[in-house]
């Protein structure tokens, strides 16, 4: 069946295409932070140390997404 209130339908997909777009930067941020660990993990196995690029990359990860977090919230307040 056609609804009518066209006006009404308009908010609904903007609202979800917004909730898509944040669920999508949500998960970037996830990324950030778990990638450089895991780079690490494999930059360590290759060149034999304990957990020196582990650390490094997961300190370089905290710093990325926080990093984007902020930048994610100072948008959201203008």
């Amino acid at each position: 069946m056609y609804n009518i209130n066209t006006e009404e339908n308009n908010s609904e997909n903007d609202r979800s295409r917004k909730d898509i777009a944040l669920a999508v930067r949500i998960s970037n941020i996830g990324f950030e932070m778990v990638l450089p660990a895991v780079i690490g993990v494999g930059l360590d196995y290759l060149f034999g140390t304990v957990v020196l690029f582990a650390i490094l990359g997961a300190i370089l990860g905290a710093v990325l997404g926080f990093w984007q977090l902020i930048r994610i919230a100072s948008k959201n307040d203008r």
